[in-house]
């Protein structure tokens, strides 16, 4: 960053002022981990196991929130920009410090920290869990990948846990959205029910998400990981190449639908996104091996298309 140059006036009004007459947040960089993996190992050995989305969650290990679990993170050093608190965090629960990292939002909510004011500046990283090496920070008790469901549901958090049919009549505050996060090395589900309201009559772009049940989570985190999986699913329409990030260097097209899939939570007419991607990949000489299935030509990212 340039230096900034200042005259002696501004520097003796500079010395003069006093930044502790105003209220100052901590800041903390927070990080919906997201990639694609198996869980175990199929049955079925004439069947292709398709990957999962995943994110990757830590165990709290300390008050507040003690036992619950949350997106990877921690509050900003001095003198330490955002983003780069962030590929800091990141590195330590991962090992990997180069994953593509881009910015959900800025949550601030009052009362969201039992701790007091803090303003959590959240971004997502889309990472091969391949590459990863995962590690527990000091202050959590264990790290782990954690599938992730968000479907739009019907009726409120009542009506959806009774699993009422009429419930879809009773909707008046927007769409609601069900979060289920599962480990599949474990019996542990964490569970939240959100309500999306639309804030363009307040003046606001962005919508609300409000969370009326929620289940394990710490925090505001079952808000955070909904907008960031919406924002993801987005974002790949958008830019098919994102996808790109969550996979090895090589590849079978199979996987590659498969993980569009995963991400946008539907099936794909294979013959329509073969012809879709044909123009982002290219065919190498390798197949893939150590499968039970007939091997796979597998291919890998055309350097035009790379970020």
């Amino acid at each position: 960053m340039k230096t900034y140059e200042m005259s002696d006036e501004e520097k003796e009004f500079l010395a003069g002022y006093d930044l502790t007459k105003y209220d100052r947040p901590s800041v903390a960089a927070d990080v919906v981990v997201f990639s694609v993996m198996k869980d175990d190992e199929c049955e079925d050995v004439r069947r292709l196991q398709e990957k999962k989305l995943k994110i990757l969650l830590i165990r709290r290990g300390g008050f507040p929130y003690k036992g619950s679990w949350a997106m990877p993170g921690g509050f900003c050093r001095k003198g330490e920009d955002v983003i780069d608190s962030a590929r800091r965090e990141l590195c330590e629960e991962t090992g990997i410090g180069d994953a593509y990292v881009k910015l959900v939002g800025v949550y601030g909510e009052p009362g969201r920290d039992p701790r007091g004011w803090v303003i959590s500046s959240t971004y997502m990283a889309l990472m091969n869990a391949g590459a990863c090496s995962l590690k527990a920070g000091d202050d959590a008790q264990d790290a782990r990948w954690f599938t992730v469901e968000l479907t739009e549901v019907s009726g409120t958090s009542e009506e959806i846990a009774k699993n009422e049919v009429e419930a879809s009549y009773k909707v008046q505050n927007g769409k609601r959205y069900r979060l289920v996060l599962k480990n599949a090395d474990s019996d542990i589900k964490l569970t939240a029910v959100l309500r999306k309201t639309d804030m363009s009559s307040c003046g606001r772009s962005s919508d609300s998400y409000d969370i009326e049940e929620c289940e394990g989570l710490a925090f505001d985190h079952a808000r955070i990981i909904t907008e960031a999986v919406l924002g993801l699913r987005e974002d790949v329409r958008r830019d098919m190449k994102l996808a790109f990030d969550l996979l090895p260097d090589r590849f079978t097209l199979t996987e590659l639908q498969n993980v569009y899939e995963q991400i946008w939570d539907m099936e794909l007419t294979t013959p329509n996104f073969r012809r879709k991607i044909v123009e982002y990949v290219e065919e190498t000489d390798a197949y893939q091996s150590g499968e039970r299935y007939r091997p796979a030509k597998l291919f890998t990212r055309r350097n035009d298309a790379r970020k």
